[in-house]
């Protein structure tokens, strides 16, 4: 909370890492190849606010921890997050732009759920 407050325009990205954060248990239990956690070690490591070298130092030991936890190699963990808050919405937009005669909405939502789930891999 101490980086909303000293930069309130990060308060979306900073929701999103909290709710990634929140995910990861969940989804360890049914990802074995800990998707999600990655993603939020990326994001922790490359934050889309500035920040200073003590929040900057909190974040990557953050990050560090959650990778030594899961036991996730370093190798595997992307260099820059894949999915961005507004990746889902963009692959929404260009699925129905392409598909829109030949799905329904509810079709077209769950192939929007499974391809933004295939960048994150």
């Amino acid at each position: 909370m101490r980086v909303v407050r000293a930069c309130p325009q990060a308060a979306s990205e900073v929701l999103e890492l909290v709710y990634l954060a929140s995910r990861i248990e969940a989804a360890t239990q049914a990802d074995h190849a800990y998707r999600d956690a990655k993603r939020v070690i990326s994001r922790l490591r490359n934050p889309l606010w500035e920040m200073g070298p003590a929040d900057r130092e909190a974040l990557l030991a953050a990050a560090e921890t959650i990778r030594r936890v899961c036991r996730i190699d370093e190798a595997d963990i992307p260099v820059t997050p894949v999915a961005d808050a507004g990746e889902r919405a963009r692959v929404e937009a260009r699925l129905a732009a392409m598909l829109k005669d030949e799905l329904e909405p509810a079709a077209l939502a769950r192939v929007t759920g499974i391809v933004a789930a295939a960048l994150q891999d």
